[in-house]
């Protein structure tokens, strides 16, 4: 078998009896133990740089994965905005065509009511969703 080359360094007192109590309770020598210690950051930084490269690898498959579907969905909310935004034109033009002068109240009133009931409605809880609905449903 081939002689494995031999690196020399320094290391501080506290550490060299650090060193030798800890081989000492592993039965290994102190050389042995250093080639553990060597060994075992190796693979850290070996593992870390896997780690990376993987990473990125799941970065672009989830890319390759996502990004159309991500278009779909935004596509599919403009045409919800599309939508009603001329539903509520249809309805303003309902309301201007069926409502008597005398009951109308002005559009931008009307849009400001329409607005904050609408935003009251979002930032309800489920539990007082169905309690409107079933308000609702018993006064209609």
């Amino acid at each position: 078998m081939a002689k494995s080359p031999i690196v020399t360094f320094a290391v501080s007192e506290k550490m060299k009896s650090e060193l030798d109590v800890v081989a000492a309770k592993r039965h290994i020598g102190v050389s042995e133990l250093i080639r553990d210690y060597i060994d075992k950051g190796m693979n850290i930084d070996k593992t870390a740089s896997d780690i990376d490269f993987i990473r990125r690898q799941i970065r672009e498959e989830l890319d390759i994965a996502l990004k159309p579907q991500v278009n779909r969905l935004a596509k599919l909310l403009m045409r919800i905005g599309m939508m009603t935004v001329a539903f509520c034109y249809f309805n303003s033009k309902i309301v201007h065509l069926f409502v008597p002068l005398a009951g109308r109240v002005s559009y931008e009133e009307l849009m400001s009511e329409c607005k904050h009931n609408a935003a009251a409605y979002l930032n309800m809880r489920d539990a007082t969703l169905d309690a409107a609905f079933r308000e609702f449903n018993e006064n209609a």
